[in-house]
């Protein structure tokens, strides 16, 4: 009788380790997918900010003032620099989502789910799986 006690104790402590584990493994997958959007956020704000570097450099060469069309007036290229950032600051802008996104990578390849992480709840699954058939099968041929 004790047998039996002790092995449903050591069945329940196992279904909580595997559930402990399907835990972490959610939350690995959550994790996952936000650095994944996270990465595809910062690689569209990397290229907005190169645009804006594109922009500024064919801007700059052209000649030192632009007409402004709506107003007939002529404006000259300082007064344009205050509504967009000088390039010094976009490639700041650029390095530092060049660092994030190495850094969220790095996330993405170190949480990337692999088998060893999955081996032991796989055979958890298996066996405990194939536990519940058999006892289904012999309650099954008892009640008949």
């Amino acid at each position: 009788m004790t047998t039996e006690i002790s092995d449903w104790s050591d069945l329940e402590a196992e279904l909580q380790e595997t559930k402990a584990l399907l835990e972490e493994v959610e939350q690995r997958f959550l994790q996952v997918r936000r650095d994944a959007l996270l990465q595809q956020e910062l690689k569209t704000e990397r290229e907005q900010i190169r645009s804006q570097i594109d922009n500024n450099n064919s801007h700059k060469s052209k000649l030192g003032r632009i007409p402004d069309h709506k107003y007939g007036r002529v404006l000259a290229n300082n007064a344009n620099n205050y509504a967009n950032p000088s390039k010094d600051e976009l490639l700041k802008q650029l390095q530092e989502i060049g660092d994030r996104l190495e850094q969220v990578e790095a996330n993405l390849e170190s949480r990337l789910l692999s088998w060893s992480s999955f081996r032991e709840p796989f055979w958890q699954i298996v066996r405990f799986g194939g536990l519940g058939i058999i006892i289904g099968i012999v309650l099954r041929s008892c009640a008949s």
